[in-house]
């Protein structure tokens, strides 16, 4: 209702201020009055303003108070903190299986009689280790070219195979069983056929 009433006061009394401040013939005594009315206007203004501020605060935190804090307080207890905003669960992710190439570590082969049956390759596991990779050996005379691939390769070599992987003590392994073998060496030398670097061999096993 204050607010009204002051602002019904300004749409009637600032023309006449101005017109007194400024119209044509008036004396000093009428322009100092227009000039002394507008100003206690503009004071009156700014007090209601913070009078107006002044009340809002108090009230704003009254109504932020948590009344079990208050009900401690009364009870002398300390004070018990507004239980925060519980956060829904996020669910769990799996890591997704990410193909790549590994770096065998070592080789072990496997004979039947004095023919190569098959060989075992190992490699440092992933956090996102694949459970299945791309195998390929190809023979030339003593060397085993051997070419892994987690998951499922892009580029498939002549001779490969879809094999599962395990992993054991954080190292991931393969079998891989070979159908034939045309020559029978000693003393194989196995090779990364990615890198052409040598592949350290573990002991045979029959």
């Amino acid at each position: 209702m204050f607010a009204f009433l002051l602002g019904l006061t300004w749409l009637v009394l600032t023309p006449i201020c101005v017109w007194l401040l400024f119209g044509r013939g008036h004396k000093g005594m009428l322009r100092v009055t227009g000039a002394l009315t507008l100003a206690a206007l503009q004071a009156v203004t700014m007090i209601a303003g913070f009078t107006q501020e002044s009340a809002r605060i108090p009230a704003r935190t009254i109504a932020e108070r948590d009344p079990r804090a208050d009900a401690d307080h009364a009870a002398g207890l300390p004070a018990t903190p507004a239980p925060a905003a519980t956060a829904a669960p996020s669910p769990r992710s799996t890591p997704a299986c990410d193909p790549r190439i590994p770096n065998p570590e070592a080789v072990r082969l496997s004979f039947q009689g004095r023919a190569l049956h098959g060989l075992t390759v190992y490699w440092p596991a992933s956090p996102a280790q694949c459970d299945t990779a791309t195998v390929a050996v190809q023979q030339a005379g003593r060397r085993l070219r051997i070419f892994v691939q987690e998951g499922v390769a892009a580029r498939q070599h002549e001779g490969a195979h879809h094999v599962p992987v395990r992993v054991e003590r954080g190292m991931a392994s393969l079998t891989l069983r070979l159908s034939a073998v045309t020559r029978h060496h000693r003393r194989y030398v196995a090779i990364n056929g990615h890198t052409g670097d040598r592949i350290p061999l573990r002991s045979r096993v029959s």
